[in-house]
């Protein structure tokens, strides 16, 4: 992958922030582990990237989502809109559609 991780995170991180239904994107990790314990947390996005896990592998890259939405949105028509904008904002930031593409979605009342 020669674009830098860092800047398509963001990118992708803006791109998902705009998929209708989506409150916020959560960073895979500590402050996903936070959140499912306490729901209501303000969660304030990295200073040094994007929320959205982009790892660069041999086979491709591997793009890992986790967003909150509100419990009244279609949580699989959710995952499908969020999946297919990443996979084309990926592409098109890559120069070629990325290896693994997982979203997770945390509904919140």
């Amino acid at each position: 992958m020669s674009a830098d991780v860092r800047s398509v995170s963001r990118g992708l991180t803006e791109v998902v922030l705009g998929v209708p239904g989506v409150r916020s994107v959560v960073p895979p990790g500590p402050k996903l582990a936070t959140l499912v314990r306490d729901i209501r947390s303000v969660l304030d996005l990295p200073r040094d990237g994007g929320a959205v896990l982009v790892q660069d592998r041999a086979d491709g890259a591997r793009i890992r989502v986790v967003v909150t939405s509100d419990r009244r949105a279609p949580t699989i028509a959710l995952v499908r809109a969020v999946r297919d904008a990443v996979v084309a904002a990926a592409a098109e930031s890559l120069g070629r559609r990325p290896a693994d593409v997982t979203v997770r979605v945390v509904e919140i009342d």
